[in-house]
Protein backbone atom coordinates (compact mmCIF):
# COMPACT_ATOMS: atom_id res chain seq x y z
CA UNK A 1 0.00 0.00 0.00
CA UNK A 2 1.64 2.97 -1.20
CA UNK A 3 0.00 5.34 2.11
CA UNK A 4 2.11 2.62 4.17
CA UNK A 5 5.51 3.25 2.15
CA UNK A 6 5.26 7.18 2.28
CA UNK A 7 4.75 6.69 5.77
CA UNK A 8 7.68 4.57 6.49
CA UNK A 9 9.98 7.21 3.93
CA UNK A 10 8.76 9.66 6.35
CA UNK A 11 9.77 7.87 9.16
CA UNK A 12 13.18 7.39 8.08
CA UNK A 13 13.63 10.66 6.24
CA UNK A 14 12.71 12.89 9.42
CA UNK A 15 13.90 10.24 11.98
CA UNK A 16 15.32 13.26 14.31
CA UNK A 17 12.20 15.43 13.58
CA UNK A 18 9.79 12.98 14.19
CA UNK A 19 11.33 11.90 18.30
CA UNK A 20 8.11 13.73 19.71
CA UNK A 21 6.10 11.66 17.38
CA UNK A 22 7.71 8.97 18.36
CA UNK A 23 7.32 9.28 22.10
CA UNK A 24 3.76 9.69 21.82
CA UNK A 25 3.26 6.89 20.33
CA UNK A 26 5.06 4.62 22.60
CA UNK A 27 3.37 6.25 25.60
CA UNK A 28 0.14 5.59 24.32
CA UNK A 29 1.77 1.45 23.57
CA UNK A 30 2.98 1.56 27.58
CA UNK A 31 -1.05 3.19 28.34
CA UNK A 32 -2.18 0.37 26.35
CA UNK A 33 0.07 -2.66 27.91
CA UNK A 34 -1.25 -1.62 31.01
CA UNK A 35 -4.93 -2.07 30.13
CA UNK A 36 -4.05 -5.20 28.13
CA UNK A 37 -4.32 -7.49 30.72
CA UNK A 38 -7.31 -5.74 32.67
CA UNK A 39 -9.33 -5.81 29.03
CA UNK A 40 -8.25 -9.48 28.62
CA UNK A 41 -9.72 -11.12 31.65
CA UNK A 42 -12.92 -9.19 30.57
CA UNK A 43 -13.00 -10.29 27.30
CA UNK A 44 -12.12 -13.86 28.78
CA UNK A 45 -15.59 -14.20 30.81
CA UNK A 46 -17.52 -12.03 28.38
CA UNK A 47 -16.62 -13.14 24.76
CA UNK A 48 -16.53 -16.62 24.63
CA UNK A 49 -20.65 -16.51 25.36
CA UNK A 50 -21.30 -14.02 23.07
CA UNK A 51 -23.61 -14.96 20.30
CA UNK A 52 -22.99 -12.68 18.15
CA UNK A 53 -19.07 -11.77 16.71
CA UNK A 54 -18.29 -8.23 17.16
CA UNK A 55 -14.46 -8.65 16.05
CA UNK A 56 -15.83 -8.31 12.21
CA UNK A 57 -13.29 -8.10 9.31
CA UNK A 58 -14.31 -4.35 8.63
CA UNK A 59 -12.71 -3.36 11.78
CA UNK A 60 -9.31 -4.95 10.91
CA UNK A 61 -7.89 -2.36 8.81
CA UNK A 62 -5.59 0.45 9.85
CA UNK A 63 -6.29 3.95 9.11
CA UNK A 64 -3.98 6.59 8.71
CA UNK A 65 -3.14 7.34 12.15
CA UNK A 66 -2.55 3.58 13.27
CA UNK A 67 0.21 3.20 10.38
CA UNK A 68 1.48 6.29 11.49
CA UNK A 69 1.37 4.84 15.37
CA UNK A 70 2.90 1.33 14.21
CA UNK A 71 5.61 3.72 11.59
CA UNK A 72 6.39 5.26 14.92
CA UNK A 73 6.89 2.38 16.91
CA UNK A 74 8.75 0.37 14.36
CA UNK A 75 5.84 -2.24 13.48
CA UNK A 76 5.14 -3.80 10.57
CA UNK A 77 1.61 -2.98 9.47
CA UNK A 78 0.27 -6.59 8.15
CA UNK A 79 -1.12 -6.75 5.05
CA UNK A 80 -4.76 -6.19 3.72
CA UNK A 81 -6.57 -9.00 2.97
CA UNK A 82 -8.40 -8.06 0.56
CA UNK A 83 -11.53 -10.15 -0.95
CA UNK A 84 -12.85 -10.85 3.01
CA UNK A 85 -16.45 -9.63 3.23
CA UNK A 86 -16.27 -6.66 5.46
CA UNK A 87 -18.91 -8.85 7.92
CA UNK A 88 -16.97 -12.01 8.24
CA UNK A 89 -15.15 -12.54 11.30
CA UNK A 90 -11.93 -10.48 11.80
CA UNK A 91 -8.87 -11.85 10.18
CA UNK A 92 -7.27 -11.79 13.66
CA UNK A 93 -9.37 -13.69 15.47
CA UNK A 94 -8.46 -16.68 16.50
CA UNK A 95 -9.65 -19.55 19.22
CA UNK A 96 -8.71 -17.44 21.96
CA UNK A 97 -9.60 -14.35 21.17
CA UNK A 98 -7.12 -11.93 18.78
CA UNK A 99 -3.67 -12.91 17.94
CA UNK A 100 -2.43 -10.00 17.51
CA UNK A 101 -1.06 -7.84 20.54
CA UNK A 102 -3.56 -5.41 21.98
CA UNK A 103 -0.93 -2.40 21.13
CA UNK A 104 -0.62 -3.62 17.37
CA UNK A 105 -4.51 -3.74 16.33
CA UNK A 106 -5.77 -1.13 14.66
CA UNK A 107 -7.11 1.48 17.38
CA UNK A 108 -10.76 1.48 16.28
CA UNK A 109 -10.36 -2.10 18.27
CA UNK A 110 -8.26 -1.28 21.46
CA UNK A 111 -11.19 1.13 22.75
CA UNK A 112 -14.36 -0.77 21.30
CA UNK A 113 -16.45 -2.29 24.35
CA UNK A 114 -19.69 -3.80 23.65
CA UNK A 115 -22.76 -3.30 26.10
CA UNK A 116 -21.94 -6.27 28.20
CA UNK A 117 -18.38 -6.05 28.12
CA UNK A 118 -18.81 -2.36 29.71
CA UNK A 119 -21.16 -4.18 32.23
CA UNK A 120 -18.96 -6.61 33.40
CA UNK A 121 -16.23 -3.76 33.68
CA UNK A 122 -17.96 -1.66 35.74
CA UNK A 123 -18.90 -5.07 37.67
CA UNK A 124 -15.83 -6.20 38.50
CA UNK A 125 -13.77 -3.06 38.91
CA UNK A 126 -16.13 -0.75 40.47
CA UNK A 127 -16.89 2.63 39.94
CA UNK A 128 -13.69 4.29 40.94
CA UNK A 129 -12.18 1.36 39.00
CA UNK A 130 -14.21 2.03 35.85
CA UNK A 131 -13.10 5.65 36.05
CA UNK A 132 -9.76 5.02 35.93
CA UNK A 133 -10.05 2.87 33.49
CA UNK A 134 -12.17 5.33 31.14
CA UNK A 135 -9.43 7.91 31.62
CA UNK A 136 -6.84 5.79 30.84
CA UNK A 137 -8.62 5.17 27.60
CA UNK A 138 -8.85 8.77 27.60
CA UNK A 139 -5.50 9.36 27.81
CA UNK A 140 -4.31 7.13 25.01
CA UNK A 141 -6.82 9.23 23.02
CA UNK A 142 -4.79 12.36 24.24
CA UNK A 143 -1.66 10.66 23.23
CA UNK A 144 -2.48 9.68 20.03
CA UNK A 145 -4.09 12.94 18.99
CA UNK A 146 -0.90 14.61 20.37
CA UNK A 147 1.15 11.98 18.07
CA UNK A 148 -0.91 12.91 15.06
CA UNK A 149 -0.62 16.97 15.16
CA UNK A 150 3.23 16.70 16.01
CA UNK A 151 3.40 14.71 12.58
CA UNK A 152 1.01 16.56 10.33
CA UNK A 153 2.99 19.74 12.09
CA UNK A 154 6.50 18.71 10.68
CA UNK A 155 4.94 16.60 7.52
CA UNK A 156 2.46 18.87 6.22
CA UNK A 157 3.92 22.42 7.44
CA UNK A 158 7.96 21.40 7.13
CA UNK A 159 7.46 23.07 10.83
CA UNK A 160 9.03 21.45 13.98
CA UNK A 161 5.85 20.45 16.76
Amino acid sequence: MQTIRDIEHIFADRHDLLSGVRNAAFEAKEIIETLSSHIESYTAAVCPGCTRVCCINKHSRYDRSDIIFMAALGNDIPDDRSGIEESAPCRFLGNKGCVMARSQRPYRCTWFFCTPLLDYAIEKSGPSGYRKFVGMLQQITEKRTRMMHDFEAITLRGNSP
